[in-house]
């Protein structure tokens, strides 16, 4: 993309340009490597950095522009993607009224560190959007097809030797609380 065209969609855009727009595939060539490698914009819009396998920058070029092309076609037949869903329990929030476990008390219960706790989310997150099954389930759910079958509640109710198996593994006051709001949970409203 040469200078003309971004000022073009610079000049016809309604409102503010978004920098993804005016991003292309490029190539460069690694220090000890005679074989030049593209960066582009992969199916879900991040930076994808590939090796083209190529010893001349024009046709490295060339098939770094086509990657992105392709990738770019992926994305325009997915349509716009949800928004990355998170979950946030707060002091106050509905979500704590529910019972819901922060962050810290996942982390704590879990013997985890929170940053472990806070990548786990959004990598489950990400694969759940991106997952096929999930997307034609998805569909089906929306236009009434499928029924929404909920397990029973016994297979959810914690039974008093499991219990106190998960009660003995606690160490501080702090995963105590978190545990009897998960025990709070399994047995139901």
């Amino acid at each position: 993309m040469g200078p003309k065209e971004i000022v073009e969609i610079l000049i016809h855009a309604d409102g503010p340009v978004c920098v993804r727009s005016l991003i292309e595939a490029s190539v460069h060539l690694p220090r000890r490597s005679s074989r030049w490698v593209a960066a582009f914009r992969g199916e879900n819009g991040r930076q994808v950095w590939r090796t083209t396998g190529l010893r001349e920058r024009e046709p490295a070029l060339v098939l770094a522009k086509r990657w992105e092309k392709e990738a770019r076609q992926k994305r325009a037949a997915q349509g716009a993607l949800p928004r990355k869903p998170t979950i946030r329990v707060r002091p106050g929030s509905a979500e704590r009224e529910a019972g819901l476990l922060t962050q810290q008390e996942v982390a704590s219960l879990l013997h985890l560190s929170l940053r472990t706790v806070r990548e786990t989310e959004r990598s489950a997150f990400e694969k759940l959007r991106r997952h096929p099954a999930l997307r034609d389930l998805w569909q089906e759910w929306v236009t009434g097809e499928v029924k929404e079958a909920l397990p029973t509640p016994s297979a959810w109710t914690l039974s008093r030797a499991e219990i106190a198996a998960v009660w003995a593994l606690t160490r501080t006051p702090f995963e105590r609380h978190a545990l009897r709001k998960v025990i709070a949970l399994t047995r139901g409203p």
